[in-house]
């Protein structure tokens, strides 16, 4: 294995043993974007090279995604503020759905301008492959959530026997 890739796999294991330390966290965003990012590295088979290149433009295209989701909650946040008013105007509604609208234009920008950047570090195949990526991981994760939520939880099965 080379270097950089070993170093690369060091840090995602630490990072996930530091969020299980800090408690029972395993469904932690933490732990969630570790194994989303090692299926990313799975299923479209990247080689050291695109590892190294290509992960970390994912990261910050989904960064800059969750910051224009928490402006939208705040949007939402002084929408619902609007509603618990008596005298709403169409003035004021029209101000939350311009930057409503707007927010999501932005949104579609950044999304649009990283598929765009996908021939940089992925091959045509490998394209293809991580355009329905997020569809098929959210699909598994709900499985999976799913499937856990039949089992007990691993914690109160040995709380119950040590009663």
């Amino acid at each position: 294995m080379k270097p950089k890739l070993i170093i690369l796999t060091l840090f995602l294991v630490v990072s996930g043993l530091v969020a299980q330390s800090r408690g029972n966290m395993d469904m932690s965003p933490q732990n969630m974007d570790a194994v989303r990012i090692w299926k990313l590295t799975e299923v479209l088979e990247l080689t050291e090279d695109q590892t190294v290149s290509f992960l970390p433009i994912v990261q910050i295209h989904e960064r800059n995604l969750r910051d224009k989701q928490k402006e939208l909650i705040n949007i939402g946040k002084t929408a619902k503020e609007l509603l618990e008013k008596e005298d709403l105007t169409q003035k004021e509604v029209d101000k939350i759905l311009k930057q409503y609208t707007s927010k999501h234009a932005e949104m579609a920008e950044i999304k649009q301008e990283f598929i765009k950047s996908l021939p940089e570090y992925l091959t045509p195949k490998q394209q293809v492959i991580y355009i329905g990526f997020e569809a098929r991981f959210r699909k598994d994760l709900r499985n999976f959530m799913k499937d856990r939520q039949g089992q007990p939880d691993q914690s109160r099965r040995s709380e119950r026997k040590r009663k």
